[in-house]
């Protein structure tokens, strides 16, 4: 399956709730990865990738095996072309800031996207904006599924990477998570741990 690229639109929002946001890819398989940063709509809100699910278009006609005799999956779209119109790729995003001026603000915008705003996965510039300031994280450590802190650890890291002093970010993002976490240093370690990996 192909690789999702920055800046490629690759959704619209399907549901919008001011914490997070439904959005349906256009091709089945095509999710930015957990943990990625999506602009969604105009003014521009931001949100983390933290759930992604592959299933079929019409929940009411579950799916059956179909590769019994065929070596590799990608035999079983060649052999059943009509499969990319019967599957759908399901991500949920949750809100972490809005573009107010020339910056990313971390927080909650005032109205969540439109339904059918556009998704497109972020470049290095926006993880490097959103990278500046940490109070985003509180809005991520309030799911507190093993999906988002994993989200969290993948965001971070993301981050990092765009970044020249990748080092000195990850020690102030750390510090930002001791705070956040100091209720909860089970969460915390394991959190820690996940980013460092």
């Amino acid at each position: 399956m192909e690789k999702v690229q920055p800046g490629q639109r690759v959704a619209e929002v399907t549901a919008s709730q001011t914490l997070r946001v439904e959005a349906q890819c256009y091709r089945a398989h095509t999710a930015p990865p957990l943990g990625s940063l999506v602009r969604i709509g105009s003014p521009p809100v931001y949100a983390v990738v933290s759930d992604i699910r592959h299933e079929p278009l019409d929940p009411t006609r579950p799916l059956a095996p179909r590769g019994a005799d065929l070596e590799t999956e990608d035999d079983i779209y060649a052999a059943n072309p009509q499969l990319t119109s019967i599957l759908t790729t399901r991500f949920t995003a949750s809100t972490v800031g809005y573009r107010d001026g020339g910056r990313i603000r971390s927080g909650l915008p005032n109205l969540p996207p439109y339904l059918h705003s556009f998704v497109f996965l972020c470049d290095a510039a926006d993880l490097a904006s959103l990278g500046s300031d940490f109070g985003w994280i509180r809005l991520l450590l309030e799911d507190r599924s093993t999906a988002s802190d994993t989200a969290i650890a993948n965001l971070l890291r993301q981050t990092a990477a765009t970044r020249s002093d990748a080092r000195r970010f990850l020690v102030a993002a750390g510090k930002a998570l001791a705070t956040e976490l100091s209720g909860d240093p089970h969460r915390m370690r394991a959190l820690l741990r996940e980013v460092s990996a």
